[in-house]
């Protein structure tokens, strides 16, 4: 059989927002600095035609580096999708919300 006879599927999967939402809030879990996701529409996705964008509202331990912690968490949370989806994520975005005295 040549390859011109072989013909592709074309398939496609779909995941939901809530399952990208639970990847990305699973996946901070184990990042120093983390105190935990704000309560209640702590992760947000926006698809934005084949790529995604996140934005999560954490909360930091007291004596962290805000900043080390986003960038840490941006990291994370990228290739924790990438990994665990295929779903590139182009942009997360990530608000810290607050310090907390220990994680929660």
């Amino acid at each position: 059989m040549s390859m011109d006879q072989i013909k592709k599927s074309e398939r496609t999967i779909q995941i939901s927002d809530e399952v990208l939402r639970q990847v990305a809030a699973l996946s901070i879990k184990d990042v120093t600095g983390v105190a935990g996701l704000v309560p209640e529409k702590s992760v947000s996705i926006a698809n934005l035609g084949g790529a995604i964008a996140v934005e999560l509202k954490i909360l930091v331990t007291s004596g962290s580096r805000a900043a080390a912690v986003a960038s840490r968490v941006q990291q994370v949370v990228k290739q924790s999708i990438q990994d665990m989806t295929g779903v590139t994520a182009v942009h997360v975005n990530v608000e810290i919300s607050g310090i907390a005295q220990e994680e929660l």
